[in-house]
């Protein structure tokens, strides 16, 4: 039994948990707890900010109510979780250990420290996350106990959202994970239908929906989140991904902006280097960008990296953990700002077609970028670079380069052949090469994101059926792309000049004015524009 005094704190902090979790700039959260009073503000907003993976800010706050209440279980209890980044593919298991190492020397010490039952059933579940095997054992482990505290407490928003949370963290590649999207997807809509400001709700119903199978069922999340979390540079990302997914343009690129921008002041507010921005909203942004038709804006995005590329150092860190070769939100090193150029500066060259400004260049900073050179050499009709291109691109394919790298170069090779043959006029050879890079890229999860490769294989098939005077097998391919990648707006200019050449004149105009939306924001002046105003009109 608790002691009078205990009981009394108990009592208060649960008075202050409610009181203090009114709506904010992060979402409204409540959790009772046994926490003094006076932590329970930096404890909430922590708990607010974890939900948005601003996780340094969540950090920062846990360490603050510590030092109000020192004995807050809680406390140390969401520091060690804010460790656990499963979605960003990264953990810090000696800084977690370390949190939880405050609040005592062993799990049985801990968990006398929790005074609730509530409070013992959270924190055993961190013990299994941060306890003995590799991180997938340990996060099967975590959403295990998840489940048990989710199905104890069943009108408790943290503890269903962090339980849908802990599903996400162990799905598979592809296809394979959507029974675990349905289940996660499950949980966080009825804490985002009860609890409609809960920024745990609308973010993990985003990210469960993650796939075109589940996109729309995702929509209101999207369209809620942002207002949620308005602080929070990663929820004004994260509706991106349902936009991207449905082909929302002018929606997506509006929400990664503001995404960007937020970033931007939360560094200067900080105090940090520009590096430390928010470079993965920006290249979804510029992608955005390309499919509105502002090639100019790409001018803008680029520079923003090369002035972070002038003062990053390879030992920047963020949230008390280091990033490296991939793109995995704020805070990159050098090696992630050139591959983000890369990829950047081959979506302007793919999407813009402009292939003259790629003329002579023999540097590239990724992949994306070397299959960008090789198919502006072949449309220039400078068969040696690409040749060259070819010749680095089969590199990527050797043994000891990552799966996922290899995986896009072999469609990337067959693609630039394919162009090359096609070139030189030899279709069949060309189509050989590209019934190849479909096949590989068929075997590929459905994009849920900026698509990869950075050139459909589809797409292309279908551009190349049309050169080959072939309107109606480009016509399939068009819609095949599109499939995969909804309105896409090269796919859907595409479609309407198949369309138009095989004698569908409905169809064409529907497309061209299906483009014409999609470009409405575009830079003044592009050709593509004139061509579709011309075909619809009288």
């Amino acid at each position: 039994m608790l002691r009078f005094g205990t009981a009394l704190a108990l009592a208060v902090g649960l008075l202050v948990a409610s009181i203090a979790a009114q709506p904010r700039p992060l979402g409204r959260v409540v959790f009772p707890n046994s926490g003094s009073a006076k932590a329970q503000g930096d404890f909430l907003r922590g708990l607010a900010a974890l939900h948005s993976f601003s996780y340094e800010d969540a950090i920062q706050a846990f360490r603050q109510a510590q030092l109000i209440d020192p004995s807050f279980a809680m406390a140390y209890w969401a520091e060690a979780l804010a460790f656990s980044q499963p979605l960003w593919f990264h953990e810090d298991v000696a800084q977690a250990r370390a949190a939880l190492g405050r609040l005592g020397p062993t799990p049985a010490a801990r968990l006398a420290k929790a005074k609730t039952a509530r409070e013992q059933a959270f924190l055993a579940a961190v013990e299994a996350l941060w306890g003995a095997g590799d991180t997938s054992a340990r996060n099967r482990a975590y959403s295990d106990a998840m489940a048990r505290v989710a199905t104890s407490y069943p009108d408790d928003d943290e503890a269903q959202t962090l339980y849908a949370l802990s599903i996400l963290a162990t799905l598979p590649r592809g296809d394979a994970a959507l029974p675990l999207r349905q289940r996660a997807a499950g949980v966080a809509e009825k804490v985002f239908a009860r609890s409609p400001t809960h920024p745990g709700a609308a973010h993990y119903l985003i990210h469960a929906c993650d796939h075109p199978s589940m996109a729309k069922r995702g929509l209101p999340a999207a369209r809620a989140y942002a207002k949620i979390a308005p602080d929070a540079s990663h929820a004004l990302h994260m509706p991106a991904h349902t936009f991207v997914q449905l082909g929302l343009w002018d929606e997506a690129a509006l929400t990664d902006e503001a995404s960007w921008n937020a970033s931007v002041r939360w560094a200067s507010r900080k105090g940090l280097s520009i590096a430390m921005r928010d470079f993965h909203s920006l290249t979804w942004l510029q992608y955005q960008w390309t499919q509105q038709g502002r090639f100019s804006k790409t001018a803008y995005a680029l520079e923003q990296v090369d002035q972070a590329m002038k003062v990053v150092k390879p030992t920047d860190q963020i949230g008390g953990h280091h990033y490296g070769e991939s793109e995995i939100g704020r805070g990159v090193g050098p090696a992630a700002l050139r591959n983000d150029r890369g990829s950047m500066r081959a979506r302007y060259i793919i999407e813009s077609e402009r292939w003259h400004e790629m003329k002579g260049q023999s540097s590239f900073d990724n992949i994306d970028e070397l299959f960008a050179l090789g198919m502006a050499s072949v449309k220039l009709r400078d068969f040696p670079r690409a040749d060259a291109a070819i010749q680095q691109i089969q590199k990527a394919l050797a043994p000891d380069q990552d799966a996922g790298l290899r995986e896009q170069a072999a469609v990337m090779l067959f693609e630039i052949v394919a162009l090359k043959a096609m070139a030189e006029r030899r279709p069949a050879d060309a189509f050989g090469a590209l019934d190849k890079a479909a096949q590989l890229q068929a075997r590929m999860p459905k994009p849920i994101g900026r698509p990869y490769p950075v050139k459909g294989a589809d797409e292309l098939f279908g551009e190349l059926m049309l050169e080959a005077g072939r309107p109606k097998e480009a016509v399939q391919w068009f819609e095949r792309t599109l499939a995969r990648t909804p309105n896409r707006s090269r796919a859907v200019l595409g479609l309407a000049r198949a369309k138009a050449k095989a004698g569908d004149v409905a169809g064409s105009k529907a497309a061209y004015k299906q483009f014409l939306s999609n470009w409405r924001l575009a830079d003044a002046g592009l050709p593509e524009i004139k061509e579709a105003r011309s075909a619809l009109t009288p």
